[in-house]
């Protein structure tokens, strides 16, 4: 739909070109005073005070019901060897993610993410509302929201979202995907999640504490309850992290930790029910140049459905970039050691042990859109009935827009 209103900035200046006006009229009623022949000008300059009064109330009501509206898309070419029938290649549609803050008043926040994205298993368009949350702050060191959001764990999953052109890559680390593109952990959550930060020395920490809705394997896939719960069973977790300040400012570390009982369903049965213990610790530094980060995650799970033994799995990455004025070369390195015993990496998908090297390069053409390259080589530790090669690599060439 084309938007015909002025905005509040054009409406506020016609409000002060008008005031002018009527200012110049004014003197020059004053100056007719003497002639008698004031009539005319009184009359328009009341029409002239009208017209502001009017235009004040528009930009007034203009900053009231503003919805500031900000998004993310991208368009990649696509060239690996992961399929049983040889190298596939082509050109590929991101995701068109839409980000809104509507302006609710003091104290009020609110976040809206709303993502279109192509599948990548049948290349039909899917809408997701990836984010829905409100907000009230208490105070610096305490805001509660409510709703969907992502899960506050580790870094990454707090720091980039569904927009490609917040990160040097053109994707993710694989463990710390999406749900629906194959990521083994819950990054999304429908509940409640406090945070705040306060200073300390000349840093501040920053905290998470979050309780949601549990999560559930449905067909291979991860599922984090979106409308309502099919059990009692909750996830929760927390993120303490400290952000350095003078001459090390740039530098953050954290630790977090979530549990949570989740059962595995296959055809509407429930199979397997896993209690998933993670704990985990971060460090990044962001400067100028460089921006270097690494993330752990240890898992202690117990099988809850017959044996009641623990299993012990761990998955991290560390990635590094170094910016040359508008080129940032960077490199990642990403592996998983998950024990198949434990049920719920066995019952996904994409549960299976990796290691990944990427190597690429980030060219800003302004600060709103970027030109990246990026291979990487993958080797998986296949299971029985796995199709796909053990081995495979990837070339991704990506157009990324933030806007």
């Amino acid at each position: 739909m084309r938007q015909h209103n002025c905005s509040s900035y054009q409406l506020q200046a016609s409000a002060v070109i008008l005031l002018f006006c009527a200012a110049l009229m004014q003197s020059r009623v004053h100056a007719a005073e003497s002639d008698g022949g004031t009539a005319e000008l009184e009359s328009r300059i009341s029409a002239l005070e009208s017209q502001v009064n009017s235009l004040s109330a528009a930009a007034a009501t203009k900053r009231e019901l503003g919805l500031p509206l900000h998004g993310f898309s991208d368009v990649d070419f696509v060239h690996d060897t992961q399929h049983a029938n040889g190298t596939q290649s082509g050109f590929a549609l991101g995701n068109f993610d839409l980000y809104m803050a509507p302006n609710l008043g003091n104290r009020m926040r609110a976040l809206v993410e709303l993502n279109f994205e192509y599948s990548t298993q049948d290349g039909s368009l899917g809408t997701d509302l990836e984010r829905l949350e409100y907000g009230y702050t208490f105070n610096d060191a305490f805001i509660l929201w409510a709703g969907r959001f992502h899960t506050p764990f580790g870094y990454w999953n707090t720091a980039f979202h569904h927009g490609t052109q917040m990160q040097l890559s053109t994707r993710r680390p694989q463990f710390v995907d999406f749900e629906d593109s194959g990521g083994i952990l819950p990054n999304h959550s429908v509940g409640l999640d406090a945070e705040g930060h306060w200073k300390a020395g000349r840093g501040k920490f920053h905290y998470d504490l979050y309780v949601a809705n549990g999560t559930r394997i449905i067909d291979g896939t991860l599922d984090f309850n979106t409308f309502k719960d099919n059990d009692s069973n909750k996830l929760i977790g927390g993120n303490l992290k400290y952000e350095f300040g003078g001459k090390i400012d740039g530098l953050s570390i954290g630790v977090h930790a979530f549990t949570e009982q989740v059962g595995s369903y296959t055809n509407g049965l429930l199979l397997n029910t896993s209690t998933v213990n993670m704990m985990g610790a971060y460090a990044v530094l962001e400067t100028d140049d460089w921006q270097v980060m690494s993330e752990y995650y240890h898992f202690n799970d117990q099988d809850e459905s017959l044996n009641g033994k623990s299993y012990s799995s761990w998955a991290g990455f560390m990635q590094a970039g170094y910016r040359i004025n508008v080129v940032t070369p960077f490199v990642r390195y990403e592996k998983t050691s998950l024990d198949q015993n434990d049920h719920y990496f066995a019952d996904q998908e994409n549960g299976r042990s990796y290691q990944r090297e990427s190597v690429g390069v980030r060219y800003d053409l302004n600060h709103q859109v970027a030109l990246k390259a990026e291979w990487s080589h993958s080797k998986d530790v296949l299971r029985q009935g796995d199709s796909t090669p053990a081995d495979w690599d990837r070339l991704q060439l990506q157009f990324s827009v933030a806007f």
